[in-house]
This record gives C-alpha cells, structure tokens and sequence, in this order.
C-alpha cells in the first residue's frame, strides 16, 4: 500500500519535453503502450467514496503485463494525492470477467503510450492519451520534490490538472 503525488500538466508536444529531459540529465526508462479498464459498481459505491478500480494492461518490449489498481479517495494538498494499492495479476481479461460477474461494470478504456523518464527522485512520464492530448505527469515521494522537478521542466508555472484521464475521457463521451 502505498501514497500516489503526482502533478499531471497538459503540453503541446512531447518531443519538446523529451529534449528538455534530455537537457537535464534525466533517464529514459521505457515506453510502454497501456490500456486501462476503469469500473464502477451497480451500487455506485466506487464512485460515491471517489475510489477507483482499474485494471492496466501494459506492453514493453512486447511483453505484456497486468496490473490491479485501487485509489483511494483524494487527500489534500497541491497536487494530486491518493492512496494506491496495486498488484501484479496473471490474466487481464480473465479478472475483468471476474469483476462483471461481480457486479462491476466497465464504465471507459483509456489507451496512451507512456515515455517512462527519472529524474531527482521522481517518475517523470511523457503520455500521449488519443483523443485527449499530450501530457506531462510527474510522480514523486512528496510535494516538494515534485515541484523542484516541474521547475527543472519549465512546467512549475503551468495549470495542473487534478482530473484523471478517466474522467477526462468519460466526460469527453459524454459532451
């Protein structure tokens, strides 16, 4: 179990932010196709208490791994903080009928291709979310290492967005 901070910034180009990367002697880790499978249950309970179930389907180097994820509820502070318990699961698509049987429904899908970088301490991911956008997400062990990073990024005075690429695409479905 574990605390996820993380600013997430919208960027125009990702190129731009891999140079700037680059420039500051960060390191490239990977980049990863995911495909996230976001549920809700009949009760609406996951969505009452603003908790989270997904399941992630991630490929690196064509190998494909899945990984269960809940959040928590949002705490406070300046960027986006959750409780964030995550485990490796053998079959994706087997648990996702798991969960329908369950009563847990898929309520959006969210595909992206993610650059994974580090730098200072924290996870620096380059994402880009088809239809959504470009993204620069920064996760880090607390908020002022974060911010230390966003500001070697040029990305300290920008808005960040506290809405997850869920909600982003469930209310993109919507309008």
């Amino acid at each position: 179990m574990g605390l996820e901070i993380e600013a997430k910034i919208k960027v125009e180009s990702l190129e731009s932010m891999a140079e700037r990367l680059k420039a500051v002697g960060a390191r490239f880790v990977a980049e990863r196709v995911q495909h996230d499978v976001h549920f809700r249950d009949a009760a609406g309970m996951l969505k009452k208490n603003r908790c989270g179930l997904r399941i992630r389907t991630e490929t690196t180097d064509g190998n494909a791994v899945s990984i269960l994820t809940f959040k928590g509820p949002r705490q406070g502070g300046a960027y986006k903080t959750r409780e964030e318990i995550e485990t490796q699961i053998a079959d994706g698509r087997a648990m996702t009928d798991i969960f329908n049987r369950l009563g847990y429904q898929t309520y959006v899908t969210v595909s992206k291709t993610r650059c994974l970088w580090e730098l200072d301490g924290c996870e620096v991911c380059l994402d880009n979310v088809p239809p959504l956008g470009c993204f620069v997400e920064v996760e880090g062990p607390d908020e002022q290492t974060i911010k230390k990073v966003l500001s070697r990024l040029h990305l300290a005075d920008r808005p960040h967005i506290s809405k997850g690429y869920a909600a982003m695409m469930a209310k993109l479905k919507r309008d």
